[in-house]
């Protein structure tokens, strides 16, 4: 008992001449975070930099359904709902739209009748129907209710348009996938000043950067393009995860269903890994299977929503506009599909006012650098190194997408598409870029290359949506 007591009071001794732990200053626990802060900061400011601007000379409508876009996060953010699939667009969207001069409306007086409530839907294309609203709603949410807060701060020293504060909102769906692309990119090379230079190259791409000065749920491709990224890093390395796979896919899907195509990519190709002999057989196959539920679950919820908000108030207007009858034999239809997402950021669309020769001539070498970049990976590493993998993901996503919407096209009406606009497979765009980091990485020369490229492509993007190089 006594040696009990002697041994209690020496821990007691102890512990009172330990000196007590004091919490470190603010500034001593940021400092190992300052170069990253910084680097975030210079993200978000190239990216405004380049889209702001953009936006304040782009005074038309996006060729890419822009108003509709602007319509579902109108409907929600003002008037608290999830609009029907197929219904008309809101007055106040069409009001925006009559104001905005396009080569269907070159005059003033549409607009004069919008504003005065005059306007009929039947005046505007598509007889003014929003024809989107099947998508899911978590885009439309967030850009709408964002929109509405940022109208509102602004009002007291600005009139800040509905259609500029959404394209605002792109702007920081854009920079927020741009950050997190760096951020998975400095997972894959370790590097900073190398992770920095390719993302910043991803986000001077045109094909990329022209989601910075519309409406369209494309904005948040970067982000889903990076959990495919992301995800490729865990589960190649040897920590797929069934829960952050499911989760991922969950938010991705939320945004746009065909977004989730680059994280199929990945665990498809992790699952045809899986069903080799492989001791871990299961834990290779669990990523599959939280993709499917995480979309399963995604598209449960949208479509539940899209029926609650009631049947669609006519048919759609724009079936068959862009599409054939399937006729003959399916190859010719096959090779052309095939051949389209072979580049997948040359082909884009922006207005003449922010496009330029030089961004589209760079936009084409960008395209043939990262053909380049897969390719090398494909034949200098074995298939069970991660970067094979993450190459063979991106080959496979980028042939997919067309394939997929062809399919669903065919089994919907019977039509296919002449041509499957390449952005369809923004989401694979990262997972191109991070191939060509990590080719640049195995090359002495690589982070000054990058360098040289990335300021170029800067340099030409802010020429162009400044009007500099327009003109």
């Amino acid at each position: 008992m006594c040696e009990s007591g002697s041994r209690n009071r020496r821990v007691l001794d102890y512990i009172g001449n330990v000196p007590a732990q004091t919490a470190l200053p603010l500034r001593q626990r940021l400092q190992p975070h300052v170069p990253d802060i910084v680097v975030a900061l210079v993200i978000v400011a190239v990216t405004a930099i380049i889209c702001l601007p953009g936006i304040s000379r782009f005074t038309g409508v996006s060729l890419y359904d822009e108003m509709t876009h602007v319509d579902y996060a109108y409907k929600i953010a003002y008037e608290g709902r999830v609009p029907r699939a197929i219904e008309p667009l809101s007055d106040a969207v069409l009001a925006e739209w009559a104001c905005r001069p396009t080569l269907w409306n070159p005059t003033d007086e549409l607009c004069t009748l919008a504003e005065s409530g005059q306007a009929t839907p039947g005046e505007f294309p598509a007889d003014g129907v929003n024809y989107n609203g099947f998508h899911p709603p978590l885009y439309y949410a967030l850009t709408g209710l964002g929109a509405r807060a940022l109208i509102a701060m602004t009002s007291p020293v600005s009139d800040l348009s509905l259609v500029v504060a959404m394209r605002v909102m792109s702007v920081l769906w854009l920079s927020a996938g741009l950050l997190a692309f760096y951020g998975t990119m400095r997972m894959w090379l370790g590097r900073r000043s190398l992770s920095l230079a390719v993302t910043l190259a991803l986000a001077t791409t045109p094909a990329i950067a022209s989601f910075g000065v519309q409406v369209n749920p494309d904005a948040a491709a970067i982000l889903a393009g990076t959990a495919a990224v992301y995800l490729a890093h865990r589960i190649f390395r040897g920590r797929p995860s069934f829960r952050a796979t499911a989760i991922l896919t969950f938010l991705v899907a939320s945004t746009k269903l065909l977004a989730v195509v680059g994280i199929f990519a990945v665990v498809t190709v992790a699952l045809l890994r899986g069903l080799r002999k492989d001791d871990r057989q299961l834990t290779w196959i669990a990523p599959f299977g939280g993709a499917v539920l995480g979309t399963a679950l995604s598209h449960l919820i949208s479509e539940l929503l899209t029926l609650l908000a009631g049947p669609p108030t006519q048919g759609n207007p724009i079936i068959g506009l862009s599409t054939e009858h399937l006729v003959g034999p399916f190859t010719r239809p096959l090779v052309d599909t095939l051949g389209i997402n072979a580049d997948l950021v040359s082909m884009y669309w922006l207005p003449s006012e922010l496009d330029s020769t030089l961004w589209a001539m760079i936009a084409r070498v960008t395209g043939l650098l990262l053909i380049a970049a897969v390719g090398i990976l494909l034949v200098a590493h074995p298939g069970s190194d991660p970067r094979f993998n993450l190459a063979l993901s991106t080959l496979a996503g980028a042939l997919s997408v067309p394939i997929l919407i062809q399919i669903r096209q065919l089994i919907a009406n019977g039509q296919y598409f002449d041509g499957v606009a390449a952005r369809y497979a923004i989401t694979i765009v990262p997972l191109a870029f991070a191939c060509a980091g990590i080719v640049l990485a195995q090359r002495r020369w690589g982070p000054a290359a990058a360098w040289v490229f990335s300021g170029l492509t800067a340099a030409i993007a802010l020429g162009s949506t400044t009007g500099v190089l327009t003109l």
